[in-house]
């Protein structure tokens, strides 16, 4: 009786084998899909700017130059502290120091005198202070500016509109693609949204003249500074199952 069970459990067992083969051999069906790229882009105002400003001194000893590069660098925040620009929204981005030689024939080089530079990066939330910061910066000690960008208080707002168009995109695309086949959609395989990009035009080395500041800081003239749009881009990349 025993025997007799044994056997029974081996020819249940024989069988499952052989349906679980059955099973893996039958071929299973890739469904068909309709691959996309879409994009979106936004148009957006800057409403914050960002401005680098250089300081440069020189003296013949080396104390001096770091002390003046220091007044100067002290006397640019308080004329910009006056305009409303707080002081965590200044920092100091670059310091060096380094002396200056003068190379003679067949002679060791000399230092002549001592070199020091400092950059200031000041972010101006009123962007319509823009072109002051500029001239008070320059009317103050500062040599030049080497950059004025414009950015988004607020990146993320436009990144999610700029999502919201490539997704229509894409939806749009693939809807045109579909009729075109004679085919309908049933669903969303895959989605990936990759990386998107914020572009603004950049204004770049404003100079101090070597006669005195670009402009007189009692003339009543104030910087002219464009401001331009920032394009928010957005892409995603689909795949819709179709019947």
């Amino acid at each position: 009786m025993f025997k007799g069970k044994l056997s029974i459990m081996f020819s249940c067992f024989l069988a499952c084998l052989l349906l679980m083969g059955a099973a893996a051999a039958e071929p299973v069906e890739e469904p068909h899909i309709i691959s996309v790229d879409g994009y979106g882009e936004v148009i957006a105002i800057p409403d914050r700017a960002n401005v680098s400003i250089t300081i440069l001194s020189s003296a013949k000893k080396a104390k001096e130059a770091q002390q003046e590069n220091a007044a100067i660098a002290s006397a640019v925040k308080s004329a910009l502290m006056e305009l409303g620009i707080s002081e965590k929204d200044m920092k100091t981005s670059n310091y060096f120091f380094r002396p200056v030689y003068r190379q003679e024939k067949n002679k060791p080089d000399k230092i002549i005198a001592y070199s020091a530079t400092s950059s200031l990066d000041v972010v101006v939330n009123d962007i319509t202070k823009t072109g002051q910061v500029i001239d008070r910066a320059l009317s103050n000690g500062a040599n030049k500016i080497d950059s004025v960008t414009f950015d988004l208080k607020e990146p993320e707002k436009y990144r999610k509109e700029a999502l919201r168009a490539a997704v229509l995109d894409a939806e749009t695309k693939t809807q045109v693609i579909a009729n075109g086949l004679g085919v309908s959609i049933r669903g969303i395989r895959y989605v990936k949204e990759n990386a998107g990009r914020v572009t603004g035009r950049e204004n770049v080395m404003m100079t101090k003249m070597a006669s005195g500041s670009l402009l007189d800081a009692n003339d009543g003239v104030e910087t002219p500074i464009e401001v331009g749009d920032i394009e928010v881009n957005a892409s995603v990349h689909v795949e819709y199952i179709i019947d």
